[in-house]
């Protein structure tokens, strides 16, 4: 290529000088731009050049081989006709000698087979006369040279015809003074000079065809020999480009190697091959075994392992793709499990608290059927729910609500005081208690199989505010696990404030149930009063008769008036004995009422009584604090003194609606204290008896904490589909 490059640069300064323009400064600066071009043009497409040149020499050489067959071919069909020529020639004279040496024996002997080489020449000196006048005629020789020979040949075939005819009539004399006339050597005479001087044509035009070969021949091996010359430079820079590009990728063969290790897989062992199949077999492996792993995690098939991988070339697998997959499987499966724990924590939450929802009615139902799907559903073998009671001293315990051991209910009553064993200890500190190596004699399960001691016990504790208010005990064969531990602290929450509402339901109701029953004695009593004191007055009535009687029989007898002021001093006795009596009556039941109302207060709920107008009969301080008044103020008000009347009409209608049908509960949202809350209230019919008049009776309970986790949980169940 410099070659070329020096040549072109030698042509355009050749072009300049003959041009006789002086060679300015602009002239300079062309040929250097010019030279700098094909200095960049080579250093940047060089190969492509050498390649274009090479096919460049093989089209010409292409052409100069078509160019020497078209010459040799020409040379050859010259020399064919030249030589067609003259066997013609050959054949005319023979044909001519063959005719004389016919007749001449003919003449002398008279016989007819001696003839035949007559007949012969007869028969083909036309044909072979057409064909030499077309021969001659294709090599552009003059056709009239070749008339006189043409006409002589004619004549004397012609005379030996003649010759023949005149013996076979028996003049033979007069044939043989025609031979001598025009014999042979007469033919022979006056075609002599075409021949010679068509010998000497055709030798000038054999020697023209053979000099234009030889010249064509120099020709070719001097441009064979120019185009070697252009060619090796080439040829160089072309075979030492392929020695570069070789060495390029070797170079490149041995990064894609070394990437190989360093990027996707290292296998550890010591490739010395420099083989580029081997090499490339081996990025092929590596990157398919990439593929399957990645289409296996993503199938969820996390137990994939990368083939080849193990514990000697793990560490060399750390910062590659390999080990970036395996991390990513582990990191997988480890997610994975988070989900199918929060999943499984969500379902057993979500189905406890559906099931307390639907069994809240029956604390003692609720509490079994708690403990023995909690032990299912933990995979344990025995748990016992204790709940916070208290006996008639006012003295608190933990009473076992509800047990289950191995799948067999298991029924039996436990009473466990305040700090009293594991339990008792758990309730008093609050925390929970997981003990892996329990007692041998601490609890025994009971099974189809024969008994087992567990050796793994759990026991949380039922927290509401930070306050204690039962306990659950698990106890299991196997150890259980963290996610098992968490989901309990979780779900001790719920049952904590599901089970202490439930409780509180229950004690509000047994309360007013006793209420109603010491409310009815107490109007009983009252009864019996109102009729002693009936009976008194009508006593009191007839002494009043008697008195007068007596007032006007005084005079008959004074006995009589004493026994009348002894009988009036035990009346008054009387009287003030049963003022007495009412009074103490009276007093027992404002603190009765008082009693009530302090139990009322007590209770979380808020507890209020209507009477047929609507308006507070009975109301306990969270009624009165959600209101902001004292409870003084708040008896006798409707809810017309806290609404607009459209809102306090719409709630009197849905009051007489429930006091029709009987009872109804709902929940609904409210706002206390600037604080939205949840309320599930419960309204039924009261039967008012000292207004001896149809009221409403209302409870309501916040559930704002169970809703929210209701919610949570059903958001999660949501992110989970």
């Amino acid at each position: 290529m410099w070659f070329l490059f020096a040549s072109t640069m030698a042509i355009f300064e050749y072009i300049l000088e003959r041009s006789h323009s002086p060679m300015g400064i602009g002239h300079y600066y062309l040929m250097y731009r010019m030279k700098d071009y094909f200095e960049k043009l080579i250093h940047k497409e060089g190969l492509r050049l050498a390649l274009l040149f090479m096919i460049v020499i093989v089209c010409l050489n292409v052409i100069l081989v078509i160019y020497y067959r078209n010459v040799i071919d020409k040379n050859s069909e010259t020399n064919r006709q030249v030589q067609l020529i003259k066997d013609e020639i050959y054949e005319m004279e023979h044909y001519t000698s063959l005719a004389e040496m016919a007749v001449r024996g003919y003449l002398i002997q008279q016989n007819d087979p001696l003839l035949d080489p007559y007949v012969e020449a007869r028969d083909n000196y036309q044909s072979n006369l057409k064909s030499l006048e077309k021969n001659i005629h294709n090599l552009d020789y003059d056709i009239n040279k070749m008339k006189p020979a043409s006409s002589a040949i004619v004549t004397y075939m012609n005379s030996i015809k003649l010759m023949i005819d005149l013996c076979k009539t028996g003049r033979v004399d007069e044939a043989i003074a025609i031979f001598g006339e025009n014999g042979n050597k007469t033919v022979q005479h006056r075609i002599d000079p075409f021949f010679k001087d068509l010998g000497s044509f055709l030798e000038n035009l054999r020697e023209s065809s053979q000099e234009s070969f030889r010249n064509s021949m120099n020709s070719i091996l001097i441009i064979q020999i120019i185009l070697i010359i252009l060619s090796l430079p080439v040829l160089i820079l072309f075979y030492r480009n392929i020695i570069k590009e070789s060495q390029f990728k070797s170079n490149i063969f041995t990064l894609i190697d070394e990437s190989n290790k360093s990027y996707l897989f290292d296998d550890g062992l010591e490739n010395n091959e420099e083989n580029k199949d081997t090499i490339t077999e081996r990025l092929v492996s590596n990157l398919k075994k990439a593929v399957g792993f990645i289409n296996h995690i993503t199938k969820g098939e996390y137990n994939i392992e990368w083939e080849g991988m193990d514990q000697k070339n793990r560490h060399l697998n750390k910062n590659n793709i390999a080990g970036e997959l395996i991390m990513m499987r582990d990191q997988m499966i480890k997610v994975k499990k988070e989900d199918e724990i929060r999943i499984w924590i969500n379902e057993g939450l979500s189905k406890f608290a559906d099931m307390i929802r639907t069994h809240q009615n029956d604390l003692k139902y609720l509490s079994d059927s708690l403990i023995s799907q909690i032990v299912v559903y933990l995979g344990a073998q025995q748990g016992g729910l204790f709940f916070l009671s208290e006996d008639d001293h006012k003295k608190k315990y933990l009473e076992l609500m509800g047990c289950y051991a191995y799948e067999r209910k298991k029924f039996q009553e436990k009473r466990i005081e305040i700090g009293q064993g594991m339990v008792g200890q758990c309730f008093l500190e609050g925390e929970t208690t997981y003990i892996t190596n329990l007692p041998q004699e601490y609890v025994n399960i009971t099974s189809g199989l024969g008994d087992a001691n567990p050796n793994i016990l759990l026991i949380v504790p039922l927290k509401l505010n930070e306050e204690v208010v039962g306990i659950i005990e698990i106890a299991c064969l196997k150890e259980i696990a963290p996610y098992k531990i968490e989901f309990m602290e979780k779900l001790a929450e719920t049952i904590a404030s599901s089970i202490t509402s439930v409780k509180t339901n229950e004690q509000t109701r047994i309360l007013l149930e006793q209420s109603q029953q010491q409310g009815e004695e107490m109007r009983a009593q009252e009864e019996e009063m109102r009729q002693n004191l009936e009976e008194l007055q009508a006593t009191q009535e007839q002494m009043h008769r008697k008195n007068e009687e007596v007032e006007g029989l005084l005079k008959q007898t004074s006995e009589n008036e004493k026994n009348m002021k002894i009988q009036m001093e035990k009346l008054e006795k009387l009287q003030q004995e049963s003022d007495l009596n009412n009074h103490k009556i009276q007093q027992e039941a404002e603190d009765f009422k008082n009693m009530l109302m302090d139990i009322l207060n007590e209770i979380p709920q808020k507890v209020f009584l209507k009477d047929a107008e609507g308006k507070i009969y009975i109301a306990n301080k969270k009624v009165s604090d959600a209101h902001g008044l004292p409870l003084s103020e708040l008896i006798g008000k409707s809810d017309y003194d806290f609404v607009d009347k459209e809102t306090a009409d719409d709630w009197r209608r849905q009051e007489l609606e429930i006091m029709k049908k009987g009872e109804e509960k709902y929940i609904f949202e409210d706002t206390i204290g600037g604080k939205r809350t949840t309320l599930e209230s419960t309204k039924k019919r009261f039967n008012i008896k000292p207004l001896n008049q149809k009221g409403l009776l209302g409870i309501q309970n916040d559930i704002s904490e169970r809703v929210n986790l209701e919610a949570e949980i059903k958001k999660l169940k949501g992110n989970k589909s």
